[in-house]
């Protein structure tokens, strides 16, 4: 009887934690979208700042008219500097980055003036999946352990 509980308690926690591991999509801006925010750059900080950003997430970025998405540099993002940007430039809504490295990742629109009037995004991502996901193999390992005692 003890067996059987102690089987159904792993056949219950070993899923949710690999549920816990699962990859999120998050719209920039939610509603707002990807605009020329009217408060300036606080909107889109504020955004990213009640946000937990994970390895394999995906940030999705919307618009209409005339935008565009960049990942940069640190200096690119700190100057607003659109032209020739390290990273491929977005001129196609929507543009979606899955976040594939820990760290911080920087975002700006390359149209015009828009990065300069606060059209910018800095995600920070953490490494919380790929700890979750090591607590998963743990229990993983160690149900398997006891199941062959079973047998």
């Amino acid at each position: 009887m003890g067996s059987k509980l102690v089987l159904f308690g792993f056949l219950v926690v070993v899923p949710a934690i690999f549920d816990a591991a699962a990859a999120e999509t998050y719209t920039v801006g939610d509603e707002m979208g990807w605009t020329t925010p009217p408060s300036g750059a606080a909107a889109y900080s504020t955004w990213a700042s009640k946000k937990k950003f994970h390895f394999g997430d995906t940030i999705v970025f919307n618009w209409t008219g005339s935008h565009s998405v960049a990942e940069v540099s640190k200096a690119d993002y700190d100057k607003c500097r659109t032209k020739s940007p390290d990273g491929e430039i977005h001129e196609t809504s929507p543009a979606n980055y899955t976040l594939n490295s820990n760290g911080t990742h920087y975002f700006i629109c390359t149209v015009d003036s828009h990065c300069d009037r606060g059209q910018k995004v800095t995600i920070n991502i953490g490494g919380e999946h790929s700890s979750a996901s090591s607590l998963a193999a743990t229990f993983f390992t160690l149900l398997v352990s006891l199941l062959s005692s079973y047998i």
